[in-house]
This record gives C-alpha cells, sequence and structure tokens, in this order.
C-alpha cells in the first residue's frame, strides 16, 4: 500500500531547522513527507537532515498583498503537481498561504496550528486584519491545532473559529529531547561562567529569546538592575530589528558591567549550565520551548503569567509566575530566586525536569502525533 502524502510547510525554514527539527524524518517512516519553505541556506540543512523532499517557496513574514498573492500562485502550482493527501502548515504565513493554496487545490485534509498568537495584544485595524487572517485560516483549514491550552480559549473568545480544536499530547508543537536537554550530558561545555570572568559564588539569571519589545526586555533590564551585585543576567539571543529595544534600555545593557549579551547561539545549553534561573519575561506566548528547555536541564524558570508559561509552570514548585509587563512584580521574583535556600532550589529544579519528562517528552510527542495524522487519513 503507497503512503500518504504529507506535505509541511513553514514559513522561514528556521522552524524545521530547529524547533521542528527530526520531526519530518521520524514522520517519514508512515508517510511520504515533503517539506515547503521560504529558500534560505537553513533550507539546505534541513533538507541534508530530514532525508526528505524539499521545495523552496518564498513567503515573506510581514503583510505584503503583492509578494502574498506571488506566493500563493506558487503554492497552488506545487499542490496541483504533487497533489498531497495532508498538508500541515506551521507559523501565520504558512497557514494563510498554505491552506488557501490546499483548500484551491481541493486538498482533502489540512491542517494548520496556531502557535502564539499576534492579535491579542494588538489594537485598531491591526488587530482587525489579523482575526480576519486567522478566521480565513481556520475557513480554509479542516483541522485546526492549537498549541496550547491558552492558545485554544483565545481562538475561541475571539470566535476566530468554531471547528473542533484538540491539543496534540500536553502541547507543544515537537516536544523536548531530554536525552539532548540534560545537565548530566558529558557534551555540553560548562566553562561560560569562567569565561564571562562570573564569580562562582554569583547568581545567573539567563533570558533567552529575540531581544525585542514583545519579549518584555525593558522589564526584565529595569527588574535585573534592582537585583545585588552578586547577580548577573546573560541575555542569548539576536536582536529583533522588526520591533527594536527601545534606545535607552539598549544603553544600559551594552553598558552594565553584570549583563551579559552573547547574541544567537546555535547550542543554547552552555548557558543554561551557567545558569541558577532563567527568566522569561514575554507579553504573549504560544507555548514557549525555552521553558520546556530550562526544565529539561533541572532550571526552575520565572516567566509571565500568559498563555503556555502558565501551563508548563506552577509557582512555587518549577518556578514563578508574574505579571505581565510588571517590572515590581518580576524584581520580587528574582529576589525570591535569589535569597531561596539550596535545598528548595534543588527541589524545584528536580521538580522541573521532572515535569518535562513526564508531559513533553519528544519521542511521545511525536508518536502522539503520528496517531494524529493516522486517524485523519482512516479509510
Amino acid at each position: 500500500m503507497n503512503k500518504k502524502t504529507l506535505f509541511i510547510v513553514t514559513t522561514v525554514p528556521e522552524t524545521l531547522d530547529t524547533i521542528l527539527k527530526n520531526q519530518p524524518k521520524f514522520l517519514n517512516n508512515t508517510f511520504d513527507v515533503s517539506i515547503v519553505s521560504s529558500p534560505a541556506p537553513a533550507l539546505e540543512r534541513v533538507a541534508k537532515n530530514e532525508g526528505v523532499s524539499v521545495y523552496p517557496v518564498l513567503m515573506s513574514r510581514g503583510i505584503n498583498v503583492f509578494r502574498d498573492i506571488i506566493s500563493l500562485f506558487f503554492m497552488i502550482k506545487l499542490f496541483l503537481i504533487h497533489k498531497p493527501d495532508i498538508v500541515h502548515s506551521y507559523t501565520p504565513k504558512a497557514g494563510l498561504i498554505a491552506m488557501l493554496a490546499a483548500r484551491l487545490c481541493f486538498v482533502p485534509i489540512k491542517i494548520h496550528t496556531f502557535t502564539g498568537l499576534i492579535f491579542p495584544t494588538q489594537t485598531g485595524f491591526k488587530k482587525s486584519l489579523l482575526i480576519f487572517i486567522d478566521r480565513l485560516i481556520c475557513k480554509s483549514a479542516t483541522h485546526i491545532v492549537p498549541e496550547g491550552e491558552g492558545v485554544k480559549r483565545d481562538l475561541l473568545s475571539y470566535k476566530i473559529t468554531s471547528k473542533q480544536l484538540n491539543l496534540i499530547g500536553n502541547g507543544n508543537i515537537a516536544g523536548i529531547d531530554v536525552g539532548y536537554f540534560n545537565k548530566n550530558n558529558d557534551g555540553i561545555s560548562t566553562n561560560l561562567k569562567s569565561e564571562l570572568s562570573i564569580p562562582t559564588e554569583h547568581f545567573i539569571f539567563t533570558f533567552v529569546g529575540r531581544l525585542n519589545i514583545d519579549k518584555g526586555i525593558k522589564e526584565l533590564v529595569n527588574a535585573f538592575i534592582l537585583q545585588t551585585e552578586k547577580n548577573h543576567l546573560l541575555l542569548v539571543g539576536d536582536i529583533d530589528h522588526t520591533a527594536p529595544i527601545q534606545p535607552d534600555i539598549m544603553t544600559i545593557i551594552e553598558n552594565h558591567p553584570r549583563i551579559h549579551m552573547l547574541g544567537f547561539q546555535s547550542d543554547i545549553r552552555p548557558a543554561l549550565i551557567a545558569s541558577d534561573v532563567v527568566v522569561l519575561s514575554s507579553y504573549r506566548e504560544g507555548f514557549p520551548n525555552v521553558v520546556l528547555q530550562a526544565g529539561a536541564m533541572s532550571l526552575p524558570v520565572i516567566a509571565t503569567d500568559i498563555n503556555g508559561c502558565n501551563e508548563i509552570i506552577t509557582p512555587n514548585f518549577n518556578g514563578w509566575l508574574v505579571k505581565p509587563k510588571n517590572e515590581d512584580s518580576l524584581a520580587k521574583a528574582m529576589q525570591n530566586a535569589t535569597n531561596a535556600t539550596a535545598s528548595s532550589l534543588s527541589l524545584m529544579s528536580c521538580n522541573a525536569r521532572t515535569r518535562i519528562v513526564e508531559r513533553f517528552e519528544r519521542n511521545t510527542y511525536l508518536k502522539k502525533l503520528e496517531n494524529f495524522y493516522l486517524q485523519l487519513v482512516k479509510p
């Protein structure tokens, strides 16, 4: 019996090169998998790693009607040639282009996964436009998968769709490789703290993600400078120029002796090994991978009480939840972390890893994803 054909579509290949890495390879054992994403060097790496067919279709991340029409044309052409049985899109622009194209090409199974929703934090015309686009994606898709319970609630409360919404597993879109993200893994460099000349007894907070306004960098920096001189802050991630950090905050980051801007790191584990607590100060998330990764590395997390974060973190069990956009709440949680006893931090660290292993282990997730597809193609 011939395998059913599955096309996985993302706006940019970095999603497949990082979060969804090895997922197409696994699914290719059961389905004939192909990947569609924007042309970039990362797409070449994905093709080599996954061992599946890869098709470049340029998709812009922002709103650009002319470019989007061109992308839609090439996506329709691709689907007409290959006639996939299933199209599964991730990320907003890929969802719009792929679901419209799949609908026009009469693809029988059209799945879109909603990760972090943008519209709840927007206002005015932009918010209305984003809601319209998400409703159009849902109308075109046959199956909608929210990344987490918070995303599901937002889709329902804003009346984005009346279709059934089902999470895969306990949420997230990939699960966590708990062997790779393990503080006892011998392959992880443990030299970062000494390389940064940070005294052994000093306490390290770490942020991992794009450095932009929506990640709450302003609140994080302002909360950090209230901490004692035995605290350090590592910032791991590229500067996002599409939503740049306020200039005064950037000045503090560049000049503060205990803030260390490490830039993008292909392997974040050395930074996590050097850390005592991870901080995610975002205004919005879908289901944040860094919280899962930190937990797998036995690190408590201070996170804002928003979608995704509050589905992973239980206060005083494996971390702390704080009010979003609230420097005082964040500063207090950071002080609580530094003042915590060694035994309480050790217990929270143990709880953090246990939760990830029990609920978000990657192989378990992949089997649930495979079963999800198999249920849809049942005769």
